[in-house]
């Protein structure tokens, strides 16, 4: 695996201790070629992720959030997180100020217009907001303004507590079970069909039948933003018409697959 950081050719005075207070924003680019996983960890400030380009699948507060192009996900400070990446993702992260995001206490997937976009295209490149500086105030307020508009409907799943049905859920993720009978995985679980449907709908919502299917439907829209032909990523998510997935895919996330690129 291969990646890079993306740094602006212009270099900026290195920060010290005594310029933390003054910080609005931090900033990390980077890049990854082929997709892969993470250890679980945190941060001390709160974090806005955001791939300009790719996908990234972000497990935090038991649920699993899908994160595709042109969408951005909050995630707490000192919040557990662990990110599952599609190929070609351009990951673009700001850590903002903790005093300056107070009312920020959960996950929250927010829309990113063109404007929010090319301004944190510009913070990567700088590297970080100086508040002792007019001119990064003004590009922190504007940030913080398109921050603060309507946030997106959750692409999320919400992983069952229980122990049996939290490993049930495991393997729907794997991509080797897409085309094993439910009472199979039920049975390497050490449960019954009916108690895993009351399992799963009592602890996420849904029964375990539309849980798999929107995990494999998450996880074509990441293989898809990487660069998988569409044909492909239906097949992967256990389709044998493209016809029939992208009507799927367009009615669980509300584009259609091509979009998701």
């Amino acid at each position: 695996m291969r990646q890079s950081k993306t740094q602006d050719k212009r270099s900026r005075t290195p920060l010290a201790l005594a310029d933390e207070p003054y910080l609005i924003f931090r900033s990390l680019a980077v890049n990854f070629s082929a997709g892969g996983g993470g250890d679980v960890h945190s941060h001390p400030w709160p974090q806005f992720m955001y791939a300009s380009k790719g996908a990234i699948r972000a497990v935090v507060n038991n649920k699993s959030w899908i994160i595709p192009p042109r969408r951005g996900l909050w995630v707490p400070a000192r919040e557990p997180h662990r990110l599952d990446r599609s190929a070609n993702l351009q990951l673009r992260t700001l850590y903002v100020r903790p005093d300056l995001v107070p009312s920020r206490v959960k996950p929250l997937a927010v829309n990113v217009s063109g404007l929010l976009h090319e301004a944190i295209m510009r913070v990567c490149a700088l590297t970080y907001l100086d508040d002792r500086e007019a001119t990064d105030r003004h590009l922190g307020a504007i940030i913080l303004h398109e921050m603060e508009q309507e946030p997106s409907p959750a692409i999320a799943l919400t992983f069952p507590r229980d122990a049996r049905a939290r490993k049930l859920a495991s393997l729907f993720l794997e991509p080797d079970t897409v085309g094993a009978p439910l009472e199979t995985l039920c049975a390497e679980t050490g449960l019954s069909r009916r108690t895993a449907e009351r399992a799963f709908e009592r602890e996420t919502g849904v029964a375990p039948g539309q849980w798999r299917r929107f995990a494999a439907l998450s996880q074509s829209l990441v293989n898809i933003a990487g660069g998988m032909k569409i044909e492909h990523a239906a097949l992967a998510a256990g389709y044998q018409s493209r016809s029939a997935f992208s009507d799927a895919f367009a009615k669980t996330f509300g584009f259609p697959p091509g979009r998701a690129r």
